[in-house]
Protein backbone atom coordinates (compact mmCIF):
# COMPACT_ATOMS: atom_id res chain seq x y z
CA UNK A 1 0.00 0.00 0.00
CA UNK A 2 0.84 3.60 -0.60
CA UNK A 3 2.83 5.32 2.15
CA UNK A 4 2.82 9.32 3.04
CA UNK A 5 3.39 11.24 0.39
CA UNK A 6 3.49 8.72 -2.34
CA UNK A 7 0.30 8.15 -5.26
CA UNK A 8 -2.33 5.76 -4.81
CA UNK A 9 -3.56 3.21 -8.31
CA UNK A 10 -3.18 5.18 -11.24
CA UNK A 11 -1.78 8.36 -9.79
CA UNK A 12 -4.72 8.51 -7.24
CA UNK A 13 -4.17 11.07 -4.69
CA UNK A 14 -2.95 9.15 -0.98
CA UNK A 15 -1.00 11.56 0.70
CA UNK A 16 -1.70 14.38 3.48
CA UNK A 17 -5.04 15.59 3.91
CA UNK A 18 -6.44 13.00 1.38
CA UNK A 19 -5.20 10.17 3.17
CA UNK A 20 -8.46 10.34 4.72
CA UNK A 21 -10.53 9.56 1.71
CA UNK A 22 -8.57 6.71 0.84
CA UNK A 23 -9.52 5.54 4.36
CA UNK A 24 -13.02 6.20 3.13
CA UNK A 25 -12.82 4.33 0.04
CA UNK A 26 -11.50 1.77 1.77
CA UNK A 27 -14.35 1.58 4.24
CA UNK A 28 -16.85 0.85 1.83
CA UNK A 29 -14.48 -1.43 -0.04
CA UNK A 30 -14.42 -3.81 2.81
CA UNK A 31 -18.49 -3.31 3.35
CA UNK A 32 -19.27 -3.87 -0.18
CA UNK A 33 -17.00 -7.00 -0.84
CA UNK A 34 -18.74 -9.64 1.75
CA UNK A 35 -22.14 -8.61 -0.40
CA UNK A 36 -20.85 -9.53 -3.96
CA UNK A 37 -22.37 -12.45 -4.30
CA UNK A 38 -25.39 -14.49 -6.47
CA UNK A 39 -27.51 -12.12 -9.03
CA UNK A 40 -26.07 -8.85 -7.18
CA UNK A 41 -22.60 -9.67 -7.75
CA UNK A 42 -22.80 -7.18 -10.93
CA UNK A 43 -24.37 -4.04 -9.30
CA UNK A 44 -22.50 -4.53 -6.56
CA UNK A 45 -19.16 -4.08 -8.64
CA UNK A 46 -21.06 -1.50 -10.13
CA UNK A 47 -20.52 0.46 -6.59
CA UNK A 48 -16.99 -0.48 -6.26
CA UNK A 49 -15.84 1.00 -9.31
CA UNK A 50 -17.82 4.19 -8.80
CA UNK A 51 -16.40 4.08 -5.21
CA UNK A 52 -12.34 3.64 -6.52
CA UNK A 53 -13.42 6.39 -9.41
CA UNK A 54 -14.13 8.57 -7.11
CA UNK A 55 -10.90 8.42 -5.64
CA UNK A 56 -9.21 8.98 -8.85
CA UNK A 57 -11.36 11.58 -9.80
CA UNK A 58 -9.51 15.39 -10.85
CA UNK A 59 -12.42 17.68 -10.25
CA UNK A 60 -15.36 18.20 -8.16
CA UNK A 61 -18.06 17.68 -10.81
CA UNK A 62 -16.29 13.87 -11.78
CA UNK A 63 -16.10 13.06 -8.26
CA UNK A 64 -19.74 13.84 -7.20
CA UNK A 65 -21.05 12.49 -10.33
CA UNK A 66 -19.27 8.61 -9.38
CA UNK A 67 -20.38 9.31 -6.13
CA UNK A 68 -24.24 10.03 -7.44
CA UNK A 69 -23.94 6.90 -9.30
CA UNK A 70 -22.65 5.14 -6.72
CA UNK A 71 -25.71 5.92 -4.75
CA UNK A 72 -28.06 5.49 -7.20
CA UNK A 73 -26.67 1.66 -8.05
CA UNK A 74 -26.91 1.34 -4.15
CA UNK A 75 -30.34 2.19 -4.13
CA UNK A 76 -30.80 -0.08 -6.88
CA UNK A 77 -29.19 -3.04 -5.47
CA UNK A 78 -31.96 -2.03 -1.99
CA UNK A 79 -35.38 -2.53 -4.38
CA UNK A 80 -33.85 -5.44 -6.42
CA UNK A 81 -33.20 -7.18 -2.37
CA UNK A 82 -36.51 -6.19 -0.92
CA UNK A 83 -38.44 -7.73 -4.24
CA UNK A 84 -36.31 -10.76 -3.84
CA UNK A 85 -37.66 -10.84 0.03
CA UNK A 86 -41.15 -9.46 0.44
CA UNK A 87 -43.68 -11.13 -1.32
CA UNK A 88 -45.50 -8.78 -3.71
CA UNK A 89 -49.04 -9.92 -4.66
CA UNK A 90 -49.46 -10.89 -8.27
CA UNK A 91 -53.52 -10.03 -8.28
CA UNK A 92 -52.49 -5.94 -6.88
CA UNK A 93 -52.46 -3.19 -9.69
CA UNK A 94 -50.71 -0.12 -9.65
CA UNK A 95 -53.72 1.90 -8.73
CA UNK A 96 -54.68 0.17 -5.53
CA UNK A 97 -50.96 0.00 -4.60
CA UNK A 98 -50.97 3.95 -4.66
CA UNK A 99 -54.23 3.94 -3.07
CA UNK A 100 -53.13 1.31 -0.14
CA UNK A 101 -49.82 3.55 -0.22
CA UNK A 102 -51.32 7.02 0.32
CA UNK A 103 -53.62 5.51 3.51
CA UNK A 104 -50.31 3.87 5.05
CA UNK A 105 -48.58 7.35 4.73
CA UNK A 106 -51.61 9.69 6.26
CA UNK A 107 -51.33 7.06 8.83
CA UNK A 108 -47.67 6.69 10.01
CA UNK A 109 -47.71 10.83 9.03
CA UNK A 110 -49.47 11.48 12.41
CA UNK A 111 -46.61 9.83 14.45
CA UNK A 112 -43.14 11.18 15.22
CA UNK A 113 -41.26 7.82 15.01
CA UNK A 114 -43.43 5.44 12.50
CA UNK A 115 -40.69 2.71 12.60
CA UNK A 116 -42.45 0.88 15.29
CA UNK A 117 -46.04 1.09 13.86
CA UNK A 118 -44.73 0.37 10.38
CA UNK A 119 -42.89 -3.12 11.91
CA UNK A 120 -46.74 -3.63 14.18
CA UNK A 121 -48.33 -3.11 11.19
CA UNK A 122 -46.20 -6.37 8.77
CA UNK A 123 -46.98 -8.37 11.80
CA UNK A 124 -50.49 -7.97 12.52
CA UNK A 125 -51.72 -7.14 8.73
CA UNK A 126 -53.68 -10.24 7.12
CA UNK A 127 -53.31 -8.09 4.00
CA UNK A 128 -50.27 -9.35 1.84
CA UNK A 129 -50.12 -5.82 -0.10
CA UNK A 130 -49.99 -3.84 3.22
CA UNK A 131 -47.42 -6.37 4.29
CA UNK A 132 -45.50 -5.98 0.63
CA UNK A 133 -45.82 -2.10 0.94
CA UNK A 134 -44.81 -1.87 4.62
CA UNK A 135 -41.77 -4.07 4.10
CA UNK A 136 -40.89 -2.93 0.79
CA UNK A 137 -39.68 -0.54 -1.47
CA UNK A 138 -41.97 2.04 -1.15
CA UNK A 139 -41.57 1.39 3.34
CA UNK A 140 -38.05 2.15 2.93
CA UNK A 141 -38.77 5.32 0.80
CA UNK A 142 -41.10 6.68 3.13
CA UNK A 143 -38.82 5.71 6.02
CA UNK A 144 -35.66 7.63 3.96
CA UNK A 145 -38.04 10.70 3.22
CA UNK A 146 -38.47 11.04 7.32
CA UNK A 147 -34.93 11.14 7.61
CA UNK A 148 -35.48 7.84 9.67
CA UNK A 149 -32.22 5.53 9.94
CA UNK A 150 -33.11 2.26 7.99
CA UNK A 151 -30.56 -0.10 10.26
CA UNK A 152 -32.23 -1.20 13.50
CA UNK A 153 -36.03 -1.22 11.03
CA UNK A 154 -34.02 -3.75 8.44
CA UNK A 155 -32.27 -5.40 10.60
CA UNK A 156 -35.65 -6.51 12.60
CA UNK A 157 -37.23 -6.98 9.17
CA UNK A 158 -34.74 -9.49 8.51
CA UNK A 159 -35.03 -11.15 11.71
CA UNK A 160 -38.97 -10.96 11.19
CA UNK A 161 -38.61 -12.78 7.22
CA UNK A 162 -35.91 -14.85 8.64
CA UNK A 163 -33.17 -13.89 5.64
CA UNK A 164 -30.22 -12.65 7.61
CA UNK A 165 -27.93 -15.10 6.16
CA UNK A 166 -29.40 -14.97 2.45
CA UNK A 167 -27.52 -12.78 -0.32
CA UNK A 168 -30.38 -10.46 0.02
CA UNK A 169 -30.67 -10.19 3.85
CA UNK A 170 -27.24 -9.04 3.71
CA UNK A 171 -27.50 -6.30 1.77
CA UNK A 172 -30.79 -5.33 3.40
CA UNK A 173 -29.02 -5.49 6.73
CA UNK A 174 -25.72 -3.41 5.68
CA UNK A 175 -27.65 -1.18 3.26
CA UNK A 176 -27.81 1.55 6.10
CA UNK A 177 -24.20 1.29 7.03
CA UNK A 178 -23.54 1.50 3.21
CA UNK A 179 -25.10 4.67 2.89
CA UNK A 180 -23.21 6.60 5.93
CA UNK A 181 -19.92 4.98 4.65
CA UNK A 182 -20.62 6.80 1.19
CA UNK A 183 -21.94 9.98 2.70
CA UNK A 184 -18.38 9.67 4.42
CA UNK A 185 -16.61 9.42 1.57
CA UNK A 186 -18.59 12.22 -0.24
CA UNK A 187 -17.75 14.28 2.61
CA UNK A 188 -13.85 13.54 2.49
CA UNK A 189 -14.48 14.04 -1.40
CA UNK A 190 -15.35 17.39 -1.01
CA UNK A 191 -12.05 18.37 1.49
CA UNK A 192 -9.54 17.11 -0.70
CA UNK A 193 -9.84 18.94 -3.51
CA UNK A 194 -8.05 22.14 -4.32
Amino acid sequence: MAGEGESGPEGGPVAGQEGSLTDAVIEVQSQLMPLQQGEFSEKIGKISIYVQSSAKARDAKSRNNFIRFARLNLDAVLVQALEALVWRPKNSTKTQELKKATALQKTFDRLDNPVQAMREHFLSSSDPLNKYLVAGPWGHEYLKKRGIDLEDYDRELCQMLGCQETAAGKIVINYARLVRAIDMLAEHAGKSLP
